[in-house]
């Protein structure tokens, strides 16, 4: 090799030995996991919060004391109420049909006599 060539600033820069850094710090990457484990702990915590939330609610559903007798009176009063009121209204149902298939019944008695009356010998 020339000695000129060795003094070439390209050659200088292939010949000094290179060695492979992090890009990132080993830091950063404990912090970004601590993140993940924080958001799924946040997660966690939220599930568990609506869960008892709810069975909260099915246990005060469980747990109310007894409606009053006098409560449970007026109850059972309304729903004897409106059963009559619901048996009264299917018996005039009831009537109105009958009425209706009688009324058909004397029509179409009717309608066949006067065909008899009117057709042509």
């Amino acid at each position: 090799m020339r000695k000129v060539d060795s003094k070439r600033l390209s050659l200088q820069l292939t010949r000094q030995s290179y060695s492979l850094t992090p890009k990132r710090g080993a830091g950063i990457w404990l912090g970004l996991l601590a993140a993940v484990c924080a958001i799924a702990a946040l997660a966690a915590a939220g599930f568990a919060l609506k869960r008892s939330n709810e069975d909260a609610r099915k246990l005060d559903a469980l747990c109310a004391p007894p409606a009053s007798e006098q409560t449970l009176r007026d109850q059972l009063a309304h729903a004897q109420l409106a059963l009559e009121q619901e048996a009264a209204s299917r018996a005039a149902l009831e009537q109105r049909v009958t009425d209706g298939t009688a009324e058909i019944q004397r029509l179409q008695t009717d309608l066949a006599f006067l065909k008899k009356q009117h057709k042509p010998d």
